[in-house]
């Protein structure tokens, strides 16, 4: 069992769901990760004096852990959830040069299909759990790493030098950036909330 906890009331408030359900909960199998800047007292490390039990054992304190595909880290205030968008990033990677090697085995070379590949089979790895990550990767000012993973596929699909502007690549395809489509993935998702 994992905890995603911002305080010790919000892990008992979740352990007393447990005792309620009439769950068991295996103590060692049990993490505690701290989802605050910088971790317990800023620094990554627990604050002074503050320790997790669950029934008299304590539970490890993890500062990283992957849950339902998604990698989450403990927070600072300069990454937030971007390393989410980095693991994506590399399988996104992975999946664009296994489809484009596919694609050129097929014959699937013109520019309009290589997009339409690209749509179905890397932009959802790309953007998995964008609900979640994407608020701190549109809030950022740089590129994210999952962006990239779009241009370089965009320059590469036609041909265009890396020198060229990540818009002249979009626009000569008629595509926007992933982060539009993001945006729309946050909305619908807030709006079932």
């Amino acid at each position: 069992m994992f905890l995603l906890s911002s305080s010790a009331s919000g892990l008992q408030a979740q352990l007393n769901y447990c005792n309620a359900k009439k769950l068991t909960v295996n103590a060692k199998k049990t993490q505690v990760m701290i989802m605050r800047p910088g971790g317990g007292s800023g620094n990554g490390k627990l604050a002074a004096g503050e320790s997790f039990a669950y029934a008299g054992l304590p539970l490890e304190v993890a500062s990283s852990t992957k849950y339902l595909g998604l990698t989450f880290s403990q927070l600072s205030k300069q990454h937030g959830f971007a390393s989410c968008a980095d693991v994506l990033a590399k399988a996104g990677r992975q999946a664009m040069f296994a489809m484009r090697r596919r694609a050129w085995e097929l014959g699937a070379c013109l520019v309009e299909q290589q997009c339409m590949l690209f749509d179905v089979f890397v932009k959802p790895v790309l953007s998995y759990g964008c609900e979640l990550w994407g608020v701190d990767v549109l809030l950022r000012p740089d590129c994210s790493s999952v962006e990239r993973v779009h241009r370089w596929f965009c320059r590469r699909v036609q041909g265009l030098p890396k020198q060229v502007t990540a818009a002249i690549s979009l626009a000569e395809l008629g595509r926007q950036p992933l982060q539009s489509f993001w945006i729309q993935q946050l909305v619908r998702f807030w709006n079932r909330l």
